[in-house]
């Protein structure tokens, strides 16, 4: 037998029907969550129907989406809530971006919510329904996905991921506690990610499972061996990735190269990325004297090359959730030194992808200086992760459990 429209034809072998998975997110820019949701449906595509719906149908990451994954938007007047000051191009989308952000601060994402969502169309026909970004500060114009999930589709389960530390947001408001009581499931990137988000929601620890990021590895080898980066074999490469918010800590990295130099040590400091702090880091390399040795490379749609010539990873952050850049770097072959945030240690020494320092500027600085001063660590890992098998199997696991 054969199914059709939910029919079932005599004469053919009749096949269990496939989950029907939709996924709710902003955007496809280039960032953490929409990375890992792309690595997500590379892998779930062929075992479920997955229908992708995101606020704006935009960037750079939309291109490898999988074919057979179907796209849509949400209606018109939500366009804003995915579109970046860069795609508001129109002025209809600049005010509605304008109208919402404003609501938002004044009243709350709850007020802005009641306002736009009774114009979606509501979802029906799905067996789950995910939404894929975490809930913010109440005040701040930023989520939404899980009220849509929760206001706009009908499924047999909604689910709900986290990837942040919730205990450096600031968000553990009484409204988004009401919002995650709701769903069926609460998935968090990492057991750090978890623990956190069940602090300050103790009451909803027992619908939090840790459902780990993928990676395209196959891929990621692949960009390195396009876009491969020739770098100097006499002093230690160090390299960043990282977007030049705040809470990243880049001008920490950048003023920690200058100390381990003014102790006599040498390096080769590469940053990649661009943000807010980014005219600052600038700054702060030709004030410390510091161009012969620290190269700001802005952002780059292939930064692999880099990660994967360099002698290690260097994370300066202040916070962190489950950053893809440690495991992207660890497939490569290159140990990671992090400051120390809520998944650092398992996701590094639990590893054994490389070391975790204190979260401070001494911290970091003497972290460099042991690796510096001991080069033939750097060579032992990197001779380890090389031996070592990367694959998504407990990730996909994690995710059929979840929405089993």
């Amino acid at each position: 037998m054969s199914r059709k429209n939910g029919f079932v034809e005599e004469g053919c072998a009749t096949d269990t029907p496939r989950k029907r998975i939709l996924i709710v997110n902003n955007n496809m820019h280039i960032g953490g969550v929409q990375k890992a949701l792309v690595n997500l449906l590379k892998e779930i595509a062929s075992e479920y129907e997955v229908t992708l719906l995101l606020f704006y149908k935009g960037g750079e990451l939309l291109r490898d989406v999988p074919e057979n994954v179907r796209v849509i938007t949400a209606c018109r007047v939500l366009r804003g809530w995915g579109a970046t000051r860069e795609d508001a191009a129109g002025l209809r989308l600049q005010l509605s971006r304008a109208f919402s952000a404003a609501i938002t601060r004044a009243a709350g994402r709850k007020w802005i919510c009641r306002i736009l969502f009774p114009f979606q169309k509501k979802l029906r026909g799905y067996d789950v329904a995910i939404s894929y970004l975490h809930s913010g500060n109440d005040h701040v114009f930023y989520g939404g996905c899980n009220e849509f999930v929760l206001r706009c589709t009908e499924a047999e389960k909604k689910i709900s991921f986290l990837h942040c530390d919730y205990e450096k947001m600031r968000a553990g408001s009484r409204y988004n506690a009401s919002i995650y009581q709701k769903f069926d499931a609460i998935a968090a990137c990492s057991a750090g990610c978890k623990d956190a988000f069940s602090a300050v929601f103790p009451e909803l620890k027992q619908k939090v499972q840790v459902v780990r990021n993928c990676h395209d590895y196959e891929r990621l080898h692949h960009d390195a061996a396009q876009a491969p980066a020739a770098l100097s074999k006499t002093l230690v490469n160090v390299v960043t990735l990282s977007r030049f918010g705040r809470e990243k800590g880049v001008l920490r990295g950048i003023q920690a190269a200058a100390d381990v130099q003014r102790a006599g040590k040498r390096l080769r400091y590469f940053i990649i990325g661009n943000g807010v702090e980014y005219p600052k880091a600038a700054a702060m390399v030709k004030r410390l004297g510091l161009e012969t040795s620290v190269t700001l490379l802005g952002e780059m749609l292939n930064p692999y090359g880099y990660l994967k010539a360099a002698d290690v990873l260097l994370i300066p952050s202040f916070s962190e959730a489950a950053p893809m850049v440690i495991g992207e770097a660890a497939s490569l072959g290159t140990p990671v030194l992090s400051t120390r945030t809520s998944s650092a240690e398992e996701m590094i020494l639990c590893s054994g992808y490389g070391w975790v320092c204190d979260n401070t500027q001494v911290g970091i600085t003497e972290g460099l200086e042991r690796l510096l001063a001991n080069p033939e660590i750097l060579k032992s890992h990197r001779e380890s992760l090389e031996k070592m098998v990367f694959t998504n199997s407990d990730a996909i696991t994690e995710f059929r459990h979840l929405i089993s």
